[in-house]
This record gives C-alpha cells, sequence and structure tokens, in this order.
C-alpha cells in the first residue's frame, strides 16, 4: 500500500507545530495544496484531533511500547496519527490506520521504526478488538481517577499535568473532567451581528443561501454557524460586511463592557480586530454629531494589517492606527476616556480552537503573563482621564492573569475602582467553557476618580 500523501501532509503540519511555528498557517498551507474537499477535511481533523487527543495517545504509547528510551518526535507524530485514526476516526479501517503509519514512518524516518510502529498499533487494535466493551476496555488503560485524579485528568482527557492540577484544585474534580472535554470539542463558528442589522433577517439570509446559522445563547446579537474551513469563511465574510467573527462568551462580554463608553478611546491591544469593531459600534457620537476618536494600537505590524483589513470589509474602524507596545504607548497620560485592554495571555479558556496551545505552555508562561498583564493594566490606568473607564479583558482562565493584575492595579492606583456594569455591583466575570459552552474568558471595568489629578 502506497502512502497517502494527506496523511504525510499531516505529519508535516504537526512537525511544524512542534515546532511553535504557528498552527494555523501551516495547516493553511497545506490546505492549499489539496483540491479535493473530502482530502482537505480529512486533513484538518487528523492534524487537529492528533492535536486535541495527544495526552491520551502519548499514555498508550507508554503503555504499548517495549522500549525504554523516549519515542522520537518524528515517530511520535506519526504515532498519533496512527492511533487518531484507529480510536477517533470511525471511518478509517484499522486496517488501513497500520498500514498507512507503517508506510509514513518508512517515510519519514527509514525502514528502522516500521516494526515498533506496526507492533504497538496492533496490540493496541488487538487489546480493543477483543473486548466486548471498547470503551471500557480503553478506560482500563488509564489511570483510576480515585486513586490519581491528575493522572486521569492528564491523560485521559488529554491536558498537561500540573495543568489539571491547578484546575482540580479550584474547581474540583468534575468540573475539571467537564473543562476538559469541553476543551476537547470541535467549537461552532460564532459571528457578531454589527448594528443596525438585524440578527434574524442576517440567520435567514443565510439560511436561504444554504448556510445554517443559529440563535446564540449568551448575547442577543451572536449568531452560531456550522463549522467551516478557513477559506469558505473569508468567502462568507466578503459578502458579508455586517458580520464579524467572536466568541459568543467574547460577544457576552463586549455588551457588558462596553455599555456607556465614551470617546476619546483607545484600544491598547487592538489587533486583529473584532473587539474594536465592537467599540467603534459603541462609541456615542460627539456633541456636534461626529463620532468619537478611537485610537488602535498592537506591537505586531502583520497583525494590525489584519485590522485595517476588518475595518476595510466592515467600512468601520479606528480613526488612527499605532504600532507601538502598550507598556511605552505614545500617549499622554489622560488623554482617554475609555481604554480597551484586551491582553496577551495564555489563552488556558481557548484551547478548544488552539489545541496546540496546551502542549506548548508551562506554569512559567503564566508568571510571565501576569507580569506583563500588570504593566499593560498600569500603563492604561495612566491613559485615563478623570472619569474614564479601564475596559480589562483575557482569553485565560488563569487568576494570575485576571483577579491577580487587577488587585495589583488598584493596590498601586488609589484614584483607580471597580466600575460595576449591573445594579447588583458586579464588576467582573469570568466565563467558563464548562458552563456557559463557549470558550473561556474573563472581563472587568475599572474607572478612575472624577476628582483625579
Amino acid at each position: 500500500m502506497s502512502l497517502d500523501p494527506v496523511r504525510r501532509l499531516a505529519w508535516d503540519v504537526l512537525q511544524r507545530a512542534e515546532r511553535d511555528e504557528n498552527l494555523d498557517a501551516a495547516l493553511d498551507d497545506a490546505l492549499a495544496r489539496l483540491p479535493d474537499e473530502r482530502d482537505r477535511r480529512f486533513l484538518a481533523e487528523l492534524v487537529k484531533g492528533a492535536l486535541r487527543w495527544r495526552g491520551r495517545y502519548d499514555h498508550l504509547v507508554r503503555r504499548f511500547s517495549r522500549h525504554d528510551a523516549a519515542t522520537p518526535p518524528q515517530i511520535a507524530d506519526v504515532l498519533r496519527l496512527g492511533l487518531h485514526q484507529l480510536l477517533g476516526m470511525d471511518r478509517v479501517p484499522d486496517h488501513a490506520a497500520v498500514h498507512q503509519s507503517v508506510a509514513l514512518a518508512r517515510d519519514v524516518a527509514g525502514p528502522w521504526p516500521a516494526p515498533f510502529v506496526n507492533g504497538l498499533l496492533q496490540s493496541v487494535r488487538r487489546t480493543l478488538d477483543g473486548a466486548p466493551q471498547r470503551e471500557e476496555a480503553l478506560h482500563a488503560l488509564f489511570p483510576d481517577p480515585a486513586r490519581d485524579p491528575d493522572g486521569w485528568l492528564s491523560t485521559w482527557w488529554s491536558h498537561p499535568r500540573w495543568l489539571v492540577a491547578r484546575w482540580r484544585a479550584r474547581y474540583g474534580l468534575a468540573a475539571t473532567a467537564e473543562l476538559c472535554r469541553c476543551n476537547n470539542l470541535s467549537p461552532p463558528l460564532a459571528v457578531h451581528v454589527l448594528a443596525p442589522a438585524d440578527p434574524a433577517a442576517v440567520a435567514a439570509g443565510l439560511a436561504a443561501a444554504g448556510r445554517s446559522a443559529r440563535p446564540g445563547d449568551l448575547s442577543p446579537r451572536a449568531l452560531l454557524l456550522a463549522s467551516e474551513e478557513r477559506a469558505d469563511l473569508a468567502a462568507l465574510l466578503r459578502t458579508r460586511p455586517e458580520l464579524i467573527v467572536q466568541d459568543e462568551a467574547v460577544q457576552a462580554a463586549c455588551d457588558l463592557l462596553l455599555d456607556g463608553v465614551a470617546g476619546p478611546a483607545l484600544d491598547l491591544c487592538a489587533a486583529p480586530g473584532g473587539k474594536t469593531a465592537r467599540l467603534r459600534a459603541a462609541l456615542a457620537a460627539g456633541d456636534d454629531g461626529s463620532p468619537a476618536l478611537l485610537v488602535a494600537a498592537d506591537l505586531s505590524a502583520s497583525r494590525l494589517r489584519k485590522l485595517q483589513a476588518t475595518a476595510k470589509r466592515i467600512d468601520a474602524g479606528p480613526d488612527l492606527v499605532v504600532s507601538a507596545d502598550g507598556r511605552a504607548a505614545p500617549f499622554r497620560p489622560g488623554s482617554f476616556a475609555t481604554v480597551l485592554l484586551d491582553g496577551p495571555c495564555t489563552g488556558t479558556g481557548v484551547l478548544r480552537r488552539h489545541p496546540e496551545g496546551k502542549w506548548r505552555l508551562g506554569p512559567e508562561a503564566i508568571v510571565a503573563s501576569a507580569t506583563r498583564l500588570t504593566e499593560l493594566a498600569r500603563r492604561a490606568s495612566l491613559l485615563l482621564a478623570p472619569g474614564g473607564r479601564l475596559l480589562y479583558a483575557t482569553c485565560s482562565l488563569e487568576p494570575e492573569e485576571n483577579e491577580g493584575v487587577l488587585e495589583a492595579v488598584l493596590a498601586a492606583e488609589p484614584s483607580l475602582a471597580p466600575c460595576p456594569w449591573r445594579a447588583d455591583g458586579e464588576w467582573a466575570r469570568t466565563w467558563l467553557p464548562q458552563r456557559e459552552g463557549a470558550d473561556g474568558f474573563f472581563a472587568a471595568r475599572l474607572s478612575r476618580r472624577r476628582d483625579a489629578s
């Protein structure tokens, strides 16, 4: 049996991800080489599935391997792809999964790993095929959650052990398992319908064009679409300037954060531009009827180009775009009535969208991110005019990057105070994947006293 080029492309993408390259870019490059839609979908499932379930598959490799030495990275990816075909893709025959994995091993590393790959995959197949209940037999190969809860969470639910240990201490075993389960689901495509377009009318128009669209659960202007290839999404957005891609939890957070905002306003870490578009729509007109000033800043020039492309597509955007590090933003103190800081973070709330992210993180990343976010938030607070609002957000679930940052800023800046968005005094909220069924997100609102100088 000759090697399937799609499987080889999947291995190439995984290897690029191992080198910390951008997964979306690597996957897009590979998808562009496949004219057949079925091949493109197969490739995407191979890559995303192997990354989502990497922890589970690596545990099985350790369990069935007769070698004490660590599996070389190039063969580890071969085995992850093979195990995903055996265990996660019902339409792939077992014999094809094994034979193609052996052929792939020979192609990328020569003849030496072929017997190892064949023997391991065949052992897994025989163990499960001989069991009356396949799922129970698979469970039996993993740690007992009662005796080793973190070992079970990290292997069965495929997350780093250090991360699930943090979450279990905070949420408990059952909620952490549900969080990990949600992270391993393929997320829907959520879009925000910019005013004045009517979400119901937009949904009807999409349905008439053959695209499934249903209202979201967390925000009145959210629509959920069937997941689709990035190229198809780009084509859709070109014809629908009233749509921006934005997760439901982010939309709900923006609904709270942006209520009653005023200009001049600054989006301090603005790219790729979804929240900038929401801020533009929320800003009230000035006294003379003209729109309030909106400035967008970001450190990455390439990401700013994406923001500018979005602004051009929707025919609305910032009045000024600045390439700058937010920690040294080139603006005078007290210049803005609103500063939005959606800070760069570890992204532990969006692992379902970026499955490679959980394997790139370590505990030290949280410490570094919290330090950077505190510096950004301190700088953002200094840019507020008296009475101005700081809108803080991250896609992290980690307290050090959220509550910890706000505690540090409030302690350092006596002129700041929580700014409630609800009558009950709520001014900060975390959206959890296991509770809301959306991305994990944190948002909070502070204000500067009007008598502050």
